[in-house]
């Protein structure tokens, strides 16, 4: 299989991050199709991680929050193979433009170097999540 995206922790935003977990409670995180197929291969199935939501795969939530974490260690049971979108939050698309995130309680110290390095693979992102359904359903 084909990495689009690389070594994986080349798009994690560097900040101060305190895992307080904010991020994970009522997430709409989109998932491109490499996302699914990662996590496939760690032995979860699709349909146990995965909704649809206008068109787009996005991480499942249970009882308010990402299926993922972990509310009593404030932790992400996936960490090492996380979404994309995981890793390049606080950075999110506001319709015209990359910015971080202000709904993170430490988006002040994301750098600006972290907002012109990696915002172009925001964009890039979003590009991917529209393919995803095509290439889940080819199997690509």
């Amino acid at each position: 299989m084909r990495h689009v995206w690389g070594d994986l922790r080349w798009f994690e935003v560097k900040f101060k991050c305190i895992k307080c977990g904010i991020c994970c409670i009522g997430t709409e995180m989109e998932l491109t199709a490499e996302d699914i197929r990662r996590i496939e291969a760690a032995g979860y199935k699709m349909e146990d991680f995965v909704v649809e939501k206008d068109g787009v795969y996005r991480l499942k939530n249970v009882d308010g929050h990402c299926v993922f974490y972990d509310p009593a260690t404030r932790m992400c049971k996936i960490y090492d193979i996380r979404p994309i979108g995981c890793r390049l939050y606080p950075l999110v698309f506001n319709g015209s433009s990359v910015e971080v995130d202000k709904t993170c309680p430490t988006w002040h110290t994301v750098p600006k170097s972290e907002v012109a390095r990696l915002g172009p693979y925001v964009v890039e992102f979003l590009k991917e999540v529209e393919r995803a359904k095509v290439k889940i359903k080819l199997r690509l």
